[in-house]
């Protein structure tokens, strides 16, 4: 291990810093491996360490030199983040570039979990959708590549993390229903996305990076939350204190609302009835005057109000119905006449047409000589004759029946049609009647329902007051327990200051430490947020405070981690913090606090990973704390060893 720096240089800023001294970092990445397809050797076998380690691309800052970005720094920390369970590796575009390039494409790490190692072996081809996402405990990462690789998702090992790291924490995370999920919260925190830009200690997760972590759409207070959880900030009583707060204050705006609707209904029933009746809204006296005024009103509506109106109803629609049925009779009268007339006519025309051709016919039989043929009738003569006779006297007959039938016919018809005209003016004269009685039952009825109405209206008017004041009783009785809840939830706060008031004097630490120069940082806790603030002198821009603020906040943590009272592993990566907005000295002050705190226990308690285009600081620009070096130029130089 190379020699720390001059103690002098920390022990101003780290004074009272105490470490726990254990056998290295609860959680941390051994190796990561990506292979172009299984059973084929390494693109990249990378080795890590405990402690600080370095993944540089140098920026030349030449226009023909190859520039330190582009060379899969970014695409190295995603590839980190999946393979500790997160669920992307990279945006849709990324995906399919390498699908494309190494369509068999896997990525592997070896982690380390309380000592035990984990092998981890995720798709990152064409063939994501189909291969086998492996997270297994112990045996070997390069037989597992070379062999069948089992399928039991990562789900083993995002558990495992959650459940021996933050057993307390990850029931109540938000954002999540399960182990593995709270796992991914604590995660997206300690690998916050380069396109974040450090501008805020909440903001890990960019949209345009496509994570899928479960953080992306979280609320800022559930963000905070989640990180007063993971320094042991907020425990189950201010939890439970703050929902039953939350519930109280959504019972007593729930009652508001409701007194609200009573008393705008009251408002509208009084203006009615100070119309109906007189009198005023505020008005005192007013209630008990809209009583005896309704009351009269209704005895007067009952008065008016015939006794046998029910029974003068029930005769007139008795008539009614009678003299339907004599119009109906009448009707039918006429409509039968109508139809049974032409059958009756064509009868006659056809026995009229038949008639002359038979006298026609018997005259000419009673001549001696035929009249057609000139030849002197046959002996039988008589009895044809007798037979045209017999025959126009049957014709005759039925002509007279069909001229009577007719006659009646007429008649029928005349007389229904006098009938049905004297029924439908009877009918007529009843339906009036009848609609006359029913109008005026409607009105009677409506005039004593309206003036009942006005009674109970009235009656119940006080009602409306009753409800207001069991209103503004529930109202306060739920702004006082949710008030207790919020005592309660204040001192349970309150207790966890002591940590925050560690975690405060961690980061006034490390803030002194990084600014020299009369620097101070503190971090305020409250209610709904957690916030870091520097205080100092000397020139630095707004966008260098921030990303100061969220470097130092991101330190501090790890700090409190180093001295076991957080729910976090000891493993943080920060991507390409800006050089350009920190300042040289402040970047390379950076590189020194980490490296000092390797040397302060044994073995290192903690894992960081950096990435970085600005040189570190010369001692650390080599083995063993320079872990990959990139280049965007030539290709073989880039992660993938390729141009995708």
């Amino acid at each position: 291990m190379p020699n720390p720096p001059q103690p002098d240089l920390f022990a101003s800023s780290f004074d009272g810093f105490l470490p726990r001294d254990s056998n290295g970092p609860r959680l941390w990445v051994r190796r990561l491996v990506i292979w172009s397809a299984a059973k084929e050797p390494p693109v990249r076998d990378i080795p890590l360490r405990p402690g600080l380690n370095i993944v540089w691309s140098p920026d030349s800052g030449a226009d023909d030199r190859p520039m330190g970005h582009g060379g899969g720094k970014t695409s190295f920390c995603r590839l980190i983040r999946y393979c500790l369970g997160e669920d992307s590796f990279g945006t849709d575009a990324q995906r399919n570039r390498l699908a494309a390039a190494m369509p068999g494409a896997l990525v592997g790490a070896e982690v380390i979990l309380d000592g035990q190692l984990w092998n981890v072996i995720r798709p990152i081809g064409a063939g994501a959708g189909g291969a086998s996402h492996c997270a297994v405990r112990g045996g070997s990462l390069d037989a597992l590549v070379q062999g069948e690789i089992p399928n039991p998702t990562m789900k083993p090992l995002r558990q495992a993390i959650a459940q021996a790291i933050m057993p307390t924490a990850w029931p109540s995370m938000p954002g999540s229903s399960s182990a593995d999920e709270a796992w991914e919260v604590a995660l997206a925190w300690m690998t916050r996305d380069q396109e974040c830009r450090l501008l805020d200690i909440i903001e890990w997760r960019a949209p345009e990076t496509q994570s899928h972590s479960p953080t992306r759409n979280m609320a800022r207070t559930d963000r905070v939350r989640a990180i007063r959880l993971l320094i042991k900030a907020l425990q189950q009583d201010e939890i439970d204190a703050t929902r039953r707060a939350q519930g109280h204050r959504g019972q007593a705006e729930a009652a508001m609302r409701s007194k609200l609707r009573v008393e705008q209904v009251r408002e509208d029933v009084a203006r009615s009835l100070a119309k109906k009746f007189g009198g005023t809204e505020d008005d005192q006296t007013s209630p008990n005057f809209w009583v005896s005024k309704a009351k009269a009103e209704a005895s007067a509506a009952k008065l008016v109000a015939d006794p046998q109106i029910d029974q003068k109803l029930s005769d007139a629609r008795a008539l009614v119905e009678q003299q339907d049925a004599r119009l109906r009779a009448a009707e039918k009268q006429v409509s039968d006449a109508d139809a049974a007339l032409p059958e009756v006519i064509e009868t006659l025309r056809i026995i009229d047409g038949q008639i002359p051709r038979l006298t026609s016919i018997l005259q000419d039989a009673t001549d001696p000589i035929c009249t057609t043929c000139r030849q002197p009738w046959p002996d039988n003569k008589q009895e044809i004759v007798d037979d045209h006779r017999a025959n126009l006297k049957e014709l005759t007959d039925a002509r007279n029946a069909a001229d009577q039938r007719r006659k009646n016919l007429l008649a029928d018809q005349n007389s229904g049609k006098q009938d049905a005209a004297l029924a439908r003016q009877q009918f007529d004269q009843a339906k009036a009647t009848f609609d006359r009685l029913e109008q005026s039952a409607k009105e009677a009825a409506a005039a004593l329902a309206s003036a009942t109405g006005y009674v109970t209206l009235t009656e119940r008017y006080p009602e409306y007051l009753t409800e207001i004041a069991r209103l503004d009783r529930e109202i306060q009785s739920e702004t006082e327990a949710e008030s207790r809840e919020r005592r309660t939830a204040k001192e349970s706060r309150q207790a966890a200051q002591a940590i925050v008031q560690r975690l405060s004097e961690l980061f006034h630490m490390t803030v002194q430490f990084l600014i020299p120069d009369n620097a101070a940082g503190k971090v305020a806790l409250t209610e709904n947020d957690i916030k870091p603030d520097i205080s100092l002198h000397g020139e630095l821009t707004t966008a260098a405070v921030d990303s100061l603020k969220v470097v130092a906040f991101d330190i501090a943590a790890l700090l409190l981690t180093l001295e076991g009272k957080t729910e976090l592993p000891g493993f943080w990566l920060h991507d390409s913090p800006r050089e350009a907005d920190l300042g040289l000295e402040i970047y390379h002050r950076l590189f020194e606090l980490v490296f000092w705190l390797e040397a302060r226990t044994e073995t290192p308690q903690f894992q960081y990973i950096v990435t970085t285009t600005t040189a570190p600081p010369e001692k650390l620009r080599g083995d063993p704390w320079r872990v990959l070096e990139l280049s965007s130029a030539p290709s073989d130089r880039r992660l993938f060893r390729r141009d995708l």
